[in-house]
């Protein structure tokens, strides 16, 4: 086994043996007040802690039954409420635990995991209780990140996703992705092993290629989603760009029903970033107001116009805002290369139709000269009704981003979409060899490599660095 790698069965197998050495305790539920709060001990202590907490033997707290009463502290009682125990290994650590829920007041929380470590428990670090279920074989790797999603979901659509890897369905497709190749593998081996053997019999390559082919596809393909992926889970940028008084923060601010940018006559008013989430249907939404983009401009205004092109670069979909009430210049509907070149979405809206005159329309063709658009949508960002079409709008073109995934198996984390790529370049080298009729262990090793970049996406192999990576995202306590 490689330095500073662990399999799954080396995990399971330790998890089996024994306990970690050391118990430790978080809230589970943030220290801010509310009506209730969970403090959850995990570890050999556990239960010995919990009946000094509930002033029971640690026999009496049965798996899964609550008990009511004063929760107590080293130097008296703390507050009343509940310690319910789940002992190892039905529990979400595998390992003996014990929830006490009590008051939500800061002070109960902090005196509740004082005890704790007072008693032999020591503060868990960001991530550790989901760790440890990854360690003892409860969750892989994906379903961990899935954890932290649902933690963290602020749509619809977030929850939706982090419950599919949740509930294995990605966990299984990289499954069938490893099935063949692993076959594959103990069948090259073995003829390598036992080559000389009279029954056995030579490679056919040109099927074992198509296989292998198959699979390649099959994780680009599935990488491909990582984009859409991210914006289901971790919500999409939003860029609202254009000149000078366009109605950028006007609009700004109707999207998200508040007053949050300045709003006034004079050009040029916004000269930085301002961020702002929000909720679209069943997306999550970052708001990005940015300065006029204009050619004109002195050197602080100029600097803002350099970070509006580059938010609206670094987003999912750009609002390109026009003023309908003055005459139309050629530029005004010019996107910046960067956009054109990352194929960045874009939302033509004409603005400030309350200032034109009756019969303008709703929507029309912008004849701009060199660049015709197409069709721009004529809004009033001043008109509710308007503005509720905006946010359908930027709906649809979510919608149509996250959809072209197809269905809920799609990759969260540009580290999934990694490991199944540099899987798919290694089972190109490997298809090369076959097909060059190289020795059978050049294709071999490029089959173990193969493996290898998909068991560090499950977890089955994994660096140490991108197990820190991945659970020092997650809050304290979970």
């Amino acid at each position: 086994m490689n330095q500073g790698r662990s399999s799954e069965g080396d995990r399971s197998a330790d998890a089996a043996r024994a306990p970690h050495g050391d118990t430790i305790v978080a809230p589970a539920t943030g220290v801010q007040p509310a009506g209730v709060a969970v403090v959850r001990i995990s570890g050999p202590q556990a239960l010995a802690i919990g009946g000094r907490i509930a002033q029971r033997a640690p026999a009496a707290l049965r798996h899964g039954h609550m008990r009511f009463g004063r929760l107590h502290g080293p130097a008296g009682a703390i507050d009343e409420g509940y310690v319910v125990a789940f002992r190892a290994p039905r529990s979400f650590t595998a390992e003996d635990v014990v929830e006490v829920h009590s008051h939500g007041a800061p002070a109960v929380v902090r005196a509740l995991c004082d005890a704790a470590v007072t008693w032999g428990a020591r503060p868990a670090r960001a991530g550790e209780f989901t760790r440890r279920a990854w360690l003892s074989g409860r969750l892989d790797l994906t379903q961990a990140e899935a954890l932290a999603d649902l933690v963290s979901a602020r749509s619809e659509a977030a929850r939706a996703q982090a419950m599919a890897h949740l509930d294995g369905r990605l966990s299984e497709a990289l499954a069938k992705l490893r099935a063949p190749m692993v076959l594959a593998l103990a069948d090259l081996e073995a003829r390598l092993d036992f080559g000389t053997e009279e029954d056995v019999t030579d490679v056919e390559a040109a099927a074992l290629v198509a296989v292998l082919l198959t699979l390649a596809k099959r994780m680009r393909k599935l990488a491909a989603t990582a984009h859409a992926g991210r914006v289901r889970v971790a919500g999409a940028r939003v860029a609202l760009v254009g000149a000078p008084n366009a109605g950028k923060s006007t609009l700004f601010n109707a999207l998200l029903g508040a007053d949050r940018a300045l709003v006034h006559h004079q050009p040029g008013t916004t000269r930085d970033l301002v961020e702002a989430p929000a909720l679209v249907g069943p997306f999550a939404v970052t708001l990005v107001d940015t300065a006029g983009v204009r050619g004109d401009a002195d050197e602080v205004e100029a600097a803002g116009i350099a970070r509006a092109k580059a938010a609206a670069a670094a987003s999912d979909l750009v609002l390109w805002l026009v003023d309908a009430s003055q005459p139309a210049a050629p530029e005004g509907w010019e996107l910046d290369a960067t956009l054109a070149e990352r194929a960045v979405p874009v939302l033509r809206l004409r603005t400030k139709a309350d200032l034109l005159g009756a019969g303008a329309g709703t929507a029309g063709a912008v004849d701009t000269g060199a660049d015709k658009p197409g069709e721009a949508l004529l809004i009033s960002a001043l008109d509710a009704a308007d503005v509720a079409r905006v946010r359908g709008a930027i709906q649809t073109q979510l919608e149509a981003l996250t959809e072209s995934a197809g269905d809920t198996l799609v990759l969260t984390r540009e580290r999934q979409a990694a490991g199944l790529l540099r899987a798919a370049e290694a089972l190109d080298r490997g298809m090369a060899a076959l097909q060059e009729s190289l020795p059978l262990e050049l294709p071999c090793e490029d089959l173990r490599d193969a493996t290898e970049a998909l068991d560090e996406v499950t977890g089955r192999v994994v660096p140490d660095d991108v197990l820190d990576a991945v659970f020092s995202r997650f809050c304290i306590g979970k």
